[in-house]
This record gives C-alpha cells, sequence and structure tokens, in this order.
C-alpha cells in the first residue's frame, strides 16, 4: 500500500486519464468517485440540469472503499463544471476530512478554470495545498480527449507532492 492516493472523478474520462497517469508516476493507490444516480450519458441532459452548479448544490456520491487515514499524500482531479469544480468532488470534499494532508489539486477543462482552485480551497481549509495544475483538453468536437497541457507540467505538478 502506498502513502498517496490519488482521488478522481470523470464524467468524460478526461480526468480518469491524468488520474492513471498520477497513479503510474507516483505508485500511488486510486479512488474513483462515483454518484449515487449516475449522471445522464446525454450531455445535454447534464448541461440543462446542472449549468448553475455552485459550491453549495450537492449530489450523493457512493460510499468509498479506502480508509482515508491511510494517506499522507492526497492527488485530488476532477473537471471543471460551469467555472467551479464539479458537484462529485464537492461533496466528497464536503463528506470526508483531509485535514493535514499535503495535496495537490487540478481541474480538467477546455480552457475555463473558472473558481475551481477557489472551491479547492473553501473545502480544505486545514489542508497542505502544494501544488494547483489548469489541465487543458482541447474544446474542438473532433479533438475533445487531446490533451493540450504538455506532459513535463503535469510531471512538474506531480513532483510538488514529494
Amino acid at each position: 500500500m502506498s502513502d498517496t492516493l490519488v482521488i478522481y472523478y470523470s464524467y468524460t474520462g478526461n480526468s480518469r486519464k491524468i488520474a492513471k497517469y498520477a497513479q503510474e508516476k507516483l505508485n500511488a493507490d486510486i479512488l474513483e468517485l462515483h454518484p449515487k444516480i449516475p449522471f445522464s450519458d446525454d450531455y445535454d441532459k447534464v448541461v440543462e440540469e446542472w449549468q448553475n452548479n455552485n459550491i453549495k448544490r450537492d449530489v450523493e456520491i457512493e460510499p468509498i472503499d479506502k480508509d482515508l487515514t491511510n494517506y499522507k499524500k492526497i492527488v485530488l482531479i476532477t473537471s471543471t463544471w460551469w467555472y467551479g469544480i464539479n458537484p462529485v468532488m464537492t461533496r466528497f470534499l464536503k463528506e470526508y476530512d483531509l485535514s493535514q494532508k499535503d495535496i495537490i489539486v487540478t481541474a480538467t477543462n477546455a480552457g475555463w478554470i473558472g473558481h475551481s482552485f477557489q472551491d479547492y480551497k473553501k473545502l480544505l481549509p486545514n489542508s497542505n495545498i502544494k501544488g494547483e495544475l489548469d489541465t487543458v483538453f482541447s474544446f474542438n468536437s473532433l479533438e475533445k480527449n487531446n490533451i493540450l497541457t504538455p506532459l513535463q507540467e503535469i510531471d512538474n505538478w506531480l513532483k510538488k507532492l514529494n
């Protein structure tokens, strides 16, 4: 077991790519978060329901299968939904205590990071956030799964956890 845990939620799969990369680079354990009621596969329906997302809006999540007290270092990866971290990660951070942990955070997006890092800081007041990374994927629908953030930037962000 590692002392590092990668925690992520991914609607489109982009955050999962970064999570798997971080897991491999850090030789870390990994935890994927899931909403209790899955979001629609129809992106337009999700937009209609969640476009007014804010940090106070809640969604229920599945219980986690990791004991967070076993980890000293945490990597948080989630997508940006309407300029903030998505409701699944928001709920996780409200429900579980990451106090006194060393943490690095990222929000995957198509160029609109908004207030995601401020959201993390509000939800992690007693944690040591050691690094932030704006992870950008292409917004072009034909290339939407292509990461634009250079791997060297991601590697440098991951090193901040050591």
